[in-house]
């Protein structure tokens, strides 16, 4: 994923030529600000009562009842968008709109009356076949180049084989009464999740999900989705991503607020390579409260889990570590990989020279790789566990 890197270095490396370490420094305050401040918004519609908002509270983390919730129950019936995303966390936003339906419906009407520009894309639910309004919904979606997911709710009330032909023929027979130009079995057909909107751990529900962060653009909104989603998101996905921001993070070390590191011959803020490594931990699950949390979905104890991690830092994670960690860079001079080479030249022209971009660029590299491949084993406990090894 491109995150607009090429142009970031431009950037960079005019600022050190006009105005020094100080004129950097204020540029990569802007660029992460500017990152981290990217919202996203989502759109969950659909026939009325299939289940909207438990849908929402499930990708959100929500319990019913839970402040900041969507409310549930038949009563509940929004007559227009209403929005939802996690207390301190709002990157991303997902809005329960009101619910398509009867013979004036128009799709052309009603993505105009909700705004469609906003979204990034759009979930539409059905707890049984999907009505003429949704795929004249979808159809209009497809021409002005929307994303939207089929999700066919409810699925755990039904008969098992949910996924054989003879259902998708039922989910799929509405494109039987119309002709929807802008739409085809087989667009449709990879568009299409069975859920069960209280269980975001059974049939389709991750996939619907991790769909819509894959196909998100552009790339920043992608990051946000992942990064926002992290506990839904796949793993490989996530760290492709984060890896993309490590030369930025790198940067910043070196010329916001370093002190001097006893034996390294730079200085470096390890106080946020703390905050950036511990945002590893808490993405990649593998801090306490969410090694706690899933090692009650296979009614175990913590320690079943927390034993599966290799990594010291994923452990145990302090300044000392990582003051450590950086001087065994720095001592070995390991060159960058491949994909960040294109920042050597503007690393050289930092305090410390390329070493201390270069070593910090390599740590953080490595805690990401360490921390995925420790996420990958507790993955591969839980499911041993579940299947009785």
């Amino acid at each position: 994923m491109d995150l607009e890197i090429a142009g970031i270095i431009g950037r960079f490396s005019d600022a050190m030529s006009h105005g020094g370490i100080s004129e950097v420094a204020s540029l990569v305050k802007a660029e992460r600000s500017r990152v981290e401040s990217v919202t996203v918004h989502v759109a969950v519609t659909g026939s009325p009562r299939v289940g909207k908002s438990a849908f929402i509270n499930s990708v959100m983390g929500f319990k019913d009842g839970e402040d900041s919730a969507a409310p549930t129950g038949p009563a509940q019936q929004v007559t227009k968008p209403a929005a939802y995303s996690r207390p301190g966390n709002p990157s991303s936003v997902f809005w329960e709109l009101p619910s398509i339906r009867g013979p004036s419906f128009s799709s052309d009407d009603y993505l105009k009356a909700v705004e469609v520009d906003k979204y990034v894309g759009f979930f539409i639910l059905s707890s049984t076949w999907f009505t003429w309004e949704a795929a004249a919904l979808a159809s209009e979606l497809r021409r002005v180049g929307k994303q939207f997911y089929f999700i066919r709710t409810k699925i755990d009330l039904g008969p098992p084989g949910y996924r054989d032909k003879k259902f998708i023929d039922d989910v799929l027979h509405v494109f039987t009464i119309g002709h929807f130009t802008n739409l085809d079995i087989e667009y449709v057909t990879a568009h299409f999740f069975c859920v069960s909107c209280h269980h975001a751990d059974r049939f389709d529900f991750l996939e619907c999900v991790r769909a819509l962060q894959r196909n998100s653009s552009p790339p920043l909104q992608k990051h946000a989705l992942l990064l926002s989603l992290h506990y839904l998101a796949n793993k490989m996905e996530l760290k492709d991503s984060m890896r993309e921001f490590i030369p930025l993070s790198a940067v910043y070390s070196c010329v916001i607020d370093p002190i001097p590191v006893k034996q390294l011959p730079y200085q470096a803020n390890v106080h946020f390579l703390y905050d950036e490594i511990q945002l590893y931990r808490v993405l990649f699950e593998l801090d306490y409260p969410a090694l706690s949390k899933r090692a009650k979905l296979i009614r175990q104890p913590t320690f079943v889990l927390s034993d599966e991690i290799q990594t010291t830092m994923a452990r145990i994670l302090t300044e000392k570590c990582i003051s450590e960690e950086l001087l065994k860079w720095t001592e070995m001079n390991a060159p960058v990989s491949h994909s960040y080479v294109k920042w050597i030249p503007f690393l050289e022209t930092l305090p410390g020279g390329k070493l201390s971009g270069a070593s910090t660029i390599c740590l953080l590299d490595t805690m990401l790789q360490k921390f995925t491949d420790d996420a990958y084993r507790i993955q591969r406990k839980m499911e041993d566990v579940m299947k009785g090894k």
